[in-house]
């Protein structure tokens, strides 16, 4: 069994890994499973390692009831072993098992065997990961995760925890509320511009949740893999195909119902600039914390909220002074 002494983000969560030398056959398998099956959480796989820990290669439990006592493991072992560090983000270990399909991850350093992350604790890496990201996308404190449910949450503590970000919302619409008030005079002279508000802010911030869901995935998954010039131009390209047919349906939508073509050309315009802005926004948002060492799901809550909305309304505005 090895589980070696190493310091890393999910440390808490390795567990002793069922582990034998390419010289053992399987007689000599199912005997130290009986004398050590104690130790391990649960065992599905067993590591075959080099006798100073390399790890060269993997079975299935199931494998040792498929061929006769004396048969060496080394015949029947997988040699490519899909591992991670104990460097690697408890998101990376859980998208590996999901990827490749396997119930538990061993653990390596510099190729040696340290332990495992059972199927037990994939789970609760899986769980942890999902509830984290649930809470950052509503802007509720990290401290939050400490409980199972909010009912066990101290009332005082369940305030401080959600307000903070709900503040800094609010301040961004009395802010936004007074350049609206500059504008007074274009909305009065075009009072259906009114109407559409709603719609230019909803749009640009649905795609601005939509990137930024994705980018924080993308980051925690891939990592340094990520080539973060080549990703931003990928999506941006598919912003603008998206705002290309979002404002053509606009126009076709406003023309059927007003035949106003002013107020469509206004409109559209306003909707395709305000989704290019928020997908710079965005991403500028979210990799700003990710570079500040900051957990970059933060960037995804209230407060991107509140500069998509302020910003895609600020460029609404000023689109239609412009035209009018």
């Amino acid at each position: 069994m090895k589980k070696s002494k190493i310091f890393c983000e999910v440390c808490e969560v390795i567990s002793p890994a069922p582990s034998i030398t390419k010289d053992f056959t399987i007689i000599k398998t199912i005997d130290m499973l009986k004398k050590e099956s104690k130790i391990c959480d649960s065992i599905d796989y067993i590591y075959v390692t080099e006798r100073d820990g390399t790890l060269v290669g993997v079975f299935s439990i199931k494998e040792i009831f498929r061929y006769s006592p004396e048969t060496k493991v080394s015949r029947i072992m997988i040699s490519k072993v899909i591992s991670v560090s104990s460097k690697t983000s408890s998101e990376q270990i859980s998208d590996i098992a999901i990827k490749y399909g396997i119930k538990s991850v061993p653990i390596t350093e510099n190729g040696k065997l340290v332990g495992m992350i059972s199927p037990k604790k994939l789970s609760h890496i899986l769980h942890n990961s999902l509830r984290k990201d649930i809470f950052h996308f509503a802007g509720i404190h990290k401290s939050h995760l400490e409980y199972e449910n909010t009912l066990q949450v101290p009332l005082l503590k369940s305030v401080t925890h959600r307000i903070p970000w709900l503040i800094i919302g609010l301040l961004g619409v009395i802010i936004t509320a007074a350049v609206i008030g500059l504008f007074e005079g274009v909305l009065q002279n075009k009072i259906i511009l009114v109407f559409f508000i709603p719609a230019v802010v909803y749009i640009s911030g649905a795609l601005g949740n939509q990137l930024q869901a994705l980018f924080i995935r993308d980051l925690a998954v891939m990592g340094d893999k990520l080539k973060i010039h080549i990703y931003i131009i990928k999506q941006t390209s598919i912003s603008i195909l998206i705002a290309l047919v979002i404002s053509l349906i606009t126009v076709i939508g406003i023309m059927t119902f007003w035949q106003d073509t002013q107020v469509a050309n206004i409109i559209a315009l306003s909707i395709f600039a305000s989704i290019i802005i928020t997908n710079f926004t965005s991403f500028a948002i979210t990799y700003s914390l990710k570079k500040a060492g900051k957990d970059p799901a933060i960037g995804a809550g209230p407060f991107a909220t509140m500069v998509s909305d302020s910003t895609s309304i600020i460029v609404y505005l000023l689109i239609a002074s412009a035209m009018l």
